[in-house]
Parts: C-alpha cells; structure tokens; sequence
C-alpha cells in the first residue's frame, strides 16, 4: 500500500509511506529556496513519487493535511515573504481596527500591491475576501481537494482529508519506539484544524481523546512575543529559547510576572485567566519595561513551569509515565528538557520537526491507523521512523556537472576519493568544513548529511561561524554529534532517553566541558545532541570515529548546511552556493574535497 501525504500551508511537506513505512520526504522549500515555503508541494510530491519508481496512479490514498487552510495566507506566503515589519504591519492595520475599533477590514488588500511571491497553483479567485473567513477556507478546502485529484490524474474519493492535530497525534505517537504499553500522547501548538492542545492515551491499539482546549495560547504567546523582540514570527522562536539562558532572575522575574497573569492550568486544561482582549498588544504595552533578555527568560520560564505542572496533571489523572508530544510547542527544547525531568515521566519521545513542517508525515500515520481500524495487531506493519535521511541523494556526474559550472577547479583544490579518515585529519586541523553526501534529511536539524561540521574543542569556532559563514546572531549554541557509546562522557541522562534527532535537551557533564565548548549553550551548558547510532548513518558515524582516534573525543560541532534565513541545501548547486558566499574552509560533496587553500 503507498499512501502519500500531503501538507499544503506553511512549512508545506510531502511524505510517501510504503506498508507501512516512510520511505521519503521533503520539504517544498528545499526545492524552492523559500524558506517555510506555501501551497501545494509540487517539487516535493514529484520527488516522493520519483524516489519510488511509482506514477500517481499507483497510490492507494492522498493524505491531505489540514481542513481549515486559509487561502489568504497561502496565496500571499505570508511566512515566506514577511518581514519583521510587515507582521508588526498586519498588527496596526487589520487585528487593530478588528479588536479595538470593530473595523473590518479586508486582510488581503493591505498586501495585495506588494512584491511577494504569490502562490500560482491553487484558484483563489473570489475567496480573498477576509483572514479567517470560514466560507472562504471551506471552499479554498474543496478547490485544494480538486486541483490535487487533477494534477495526480486520481479520483477525488482517493483524497482523504486529515485532521490537522489528529495528524500530530499520529506523528509523536507512531514515529516512536513505543507501542503496546499505554502511551500519553499531549499535542500543543498556535493553531490547529479546531483546537491547539490535546490530551490523548494510546492502549490497545485505539487513540483516545480525553481533552481538546482552545485557550491554550502558549504558543500564540510565544510568537508574539518574537515579533515584539524584533524577530519573525513562525520561524525565529528558537532564537528567544535560546537567548533566554542569558537572562539574570531579577529581569526574568519582571517579564514572567505578566505572562502568568494570562493563563492557568486547571486539570487537564490549559486555559485563560486574566483572557486579554488582544495578546499581541497586551503583551507589548505590558512588557515595555522589561529588558529585552528578560523578557525571554521570563517567558521561557512561564513555559517550562506551565508545560510540567500541565504535564504532570495528565500524568497523574491517566496512571501513564511514557509520554510522547507532538505540535509546534514541542520543539521548544529546554522546555522538553524540565518535562523530561519530572520524577512522573520514565520515558519521553519528542519526534523530528514536530510542528506542522512535519505534517505531511502525521497525515500517512494517521491514515494507515484509520485502515487498520484501531486494531493493535493490524498495526503491527507501522513502522518507527528509525531515521530521517528521507530526501534526495546525489550521483557523482551531478555534482561533476556543477563543479564544471561554477568553473571550481579553476579556483580551488579539488580531490577525488576523500575519505573519512581525511575529513578527521582536516577537521583536526581546525578548519570548518560543509558535508553534504547521502539522503538530505527531512525536518529542521541536519545530522551528517547536509552539516557544517567542526571540531568543538576550540571555543572561537562559535565566533568564526557565527561571523563568517552562518551570519546569524552571536548568542546562539551550536550542537553536537557524538557516539552512541561515548554519550554518557558528555551529557547527564540519567533515564536513558533517546536522543538521535537533535530534539533532546541534556545538561553536560562538568568535568568534560573543555572537550566541546564550542558546541553547547555558553550560558547554561546544556546541549541538544544527535546521539548517532551506526545502524543509522554508518557513514557520519565512521567519521566521528575516526576523530576519536585522532583526538580522544568521540564528539563534533555539527549545524545545517545553510545559510542564515535561507532553507538547508538541496543537493550540490546549493552546497557550492554557501561555500562560495560563506567563508567555509572545504566542502565534501560524497567523495570530492573542495578546498579552500
């Protein structure tokens, strides 16, 4: 049975599961180059198809993600085309006059003249009247529905729609290891298809919903929060996680005092307090006092302490210890870390791109589980997702091809046959390198196949790729890849939990900072490390073994091949592209070595 998944709004994706497994999947913008591209993932499905050796009259079922998809949104890519002062724009002049003048004001001609890049494949015609009109996205529902059924020449009853926080829910839950023993499944997220929290229990192979909430607004929160900081919307929340550590508890303390007037947990719920009558410009009027780095302490406080104390409720009313959480909130790391931490929780699995990017994956899981009518020995064939290198690979003529385009050997060194034993050698050198060889992964975190990859060891790293190749902002950490079995050496994970995707948070062990300081938060020592397993890519981790036997450590910096704002690379043309306009010392495209010197 092959069943594609589809999810057309921002962060579009598409997957292809095949009896069960997820064979392939991508993200549009990696083929686009617009990050958190929109709309129906052209690139993305012909890829899924393609790597099958499959025609679309060969699918059994089109998952498609998602029954209220705003056309507005899609048709002008807000997430892609927005900048900082166009979100704080769609504030003044439409939820303003909405909330506090009962003005209405139609969203889509405040942004119709400007030059963005529309979605040209769905028909909008007549349904841009508003931002959430409910007749507008069940007719944009019908129209999306079409086009996939004409494009993929399938009939329309082959296209089965999935709810958008279901598909969630299938994701955390069948993309783990656990299974037979009762599992806690929680989703939280900005929005969703008609609630942005749940409460669930896997036993006997049937989901059972025991909550759905509405006023969970923690990451409704934490968005306008980024936007009131400075930073996009949707995409720059890690930014904030990530500058919170450096906060002090005095300027915290101010900060976190006005979020918590917002909301409580009342049993299972996450609900309004003190219910403003706008959150975005509650928050900015009440946090204008507030330092800037309070701000997000106070903030990433408010969450971690409202996540656990809401977790440990649905821990206590269910009896279940094993817990599994999907949604965008999800991906905020250090929160996940205090939920890991909590004496109730025995295991813990967060999936790969657990937002909506990741959509498209959830929807197959979520079919699949509809097919075998919640039994539990018919979904004995869904399988785990035991990796994410679910992207195109990358034969030798085509990066030939490209190398004679760009006219490299006329510039640089290049090398055939490199192995990894070189690699370790130049990384041991201290020089930064890019490596894009295998499957591109699929998600937000690249692990060995689309990386920059350093050694950790030398702490003006951070610097060097902060200011000469990432361009992004000084007080972010950088990760590390380490061995399975060398892991405890570096982290404290005193449950064992496991950590191969990069979605884990661990404190580090104090007596081996001076081995990777380079690649953990420098203001509180925690790290967000890929625990790489040989079964999983027996490539990067023979290289990271051959860096142990050279330098004692079986540990190295690794972040994604991109640049700032720009999505991860595709394939060769993208890789050559940020070592050009980056200051990278070499870049390995499968065995080829482009160096610098």
């Amino acid at each position: 049975m092959y069943i594609l998944g589809i999810h057309d709004n921002h962060d579009a994706s598409a997957a292809l599961m095949k009896d069960g497994e997820i064979i392939a999947a991508a993200q549009e913008e990696r083929f686009t180059g617009l990050k958190g591209d929109y709309g129906y993932p052209k690139k993305a499905v012909e890829f899924c198809l393609g790597f099958a050796g499959i025609a679309s009259k060969d699918l059994d079922c089109v998952a498609l993600s998602g029954k209220f998809v705003n056309p507005a949104l899609t048709y002008i890519k807000r997430n892609v085309n927005f900048s900082v002062s166009d979100w704080v724009e769609e504030q003044e002049k439409f939820w303003k006059p909405l909330k506090f003048e009962n003005k209405e004001i139609k969203y889509y001609d405040i942004f119709k003249d400007r030059n963005f890049k529309f979605d040209r494949y769905y028909d909008y015609s007549g349904i841009l009247s508003g931002y959430m009109i409910s007749r507008d996205m069940h007719e944009f529902l019908s129209r999306r529905i079409r086009y996939i059924s004409k494009t993929l020449n399938i009939p329309k009853d082959k296209v089965l729609l999935t709810n958008h926080e279901a598909n969630h829910k299938s994701y955390a839950l069948f993309s783990s290891r656990f299974r037979r023993e009762p599992i806690l499944i929680l989703t939280c997220e900005g929005m969703g298809d008609d609630y942005n929290a749940t409460v669930s229990v896997y036993k006997d192979g049937n989901i059972k919903t025991l909550c759905e909430m509405k006023e969970n607004a923690l990451g409704n929160i934490y968005q306008y929060v980024t936007l009131i900081l400075g930073m996009k919307p949707d995409q720059h929340e890690y930014k904030v996680m990530g500058l919170a550590p450096y906060s002090n508890e005095y300027e915290a303390s101010k900060a976190y005092k006005i979020f918590k007037k917002i909301l409580k947990v009342d049993g299972l719920e996450v609900k309004f307090d003190q219910k403003p009558k706008d959150l975005y410009f509650t928050l900015r009027d009440g946090l204008k006092d507030c330092r800037f780095d309070g701000i997000a302490g106070g903030l990433q406080l408010f969450l971690e302490e409202t996540l656990c104390y809401w977790t440990a409720n649905c821990i206590n009313h269910t009896g279940i210890k094993k817990v599994v959480i999907g949604g965008g909130v999800a991906q905020n790391i250090k929160a996940v870390k205090s939920i890991s931490e909590l004496d109730g929780v025995s295991d813990i699995f967060v999936p790969p791109a657990a937002g909506d990017t990741s959509n498209s994956i959830g929807a197959c899981y979520n079919a699949v589980y509809q097919f075998s009518i919640k039994d539990y020995s018919a979904q004995a064939a869904i399988k785990p997702l035991n990796n994410i290198y679910l992207g195109p690979s990358f034969k030798r003529n085509e990066i030939e091809d490209q190398i004679k385009n760009y006219g490299l050997a006329n510039k640089f060194n290049i090398k055939k046959g490199i192995t990894n034993t070189t690699l370790a050698q130049i990384l041991k050198e201290g020089k930064i390198i890019a490596l894009m060889r295998g499957r591109m992964e699929f998600g937000l975190r690249s692990l060995g196949n689309r990386s920059i990859l350093a050694d950790p060891s030398n702490p003006l790293t951070v610097d060097k790729i902060n200011r000469k190749i990432k361009f992004r902002d000084f007080w972010m950490p950088f990760t590390p890849s380490m061995l399975d079995y060398r892991a405890n050496d570096y982290i404290k994970n005193p449950k064992n939990l496991y950590s191969p995707f990069m979605t884990m948070a661990f404190d580090s062990r104090e007596e081996n900072r001076g081995v990777f300081p380079a690649a953990m938060h420098p203001a509180d020592k925690t790290v967000r490390p890929q625990i790489t397993e040989r079964d999983k890519n027996p490539e990067y981790y023979a290289l990271i073994e051959e860096f142990q036997k050279l330098t004692g450590n079986g540990v190295i910096l690794n972040t994604s091949l991109n640049l700032h704002g720009k999505p991860v690379a595709l394939g060769p043309k993208d890789a050559i592209d940020i070592f050009l306009n980056s200051k990278l010392d070499a870049l390995i495209m499968e065995d080829y070595l482009i160096d610098r010197e």
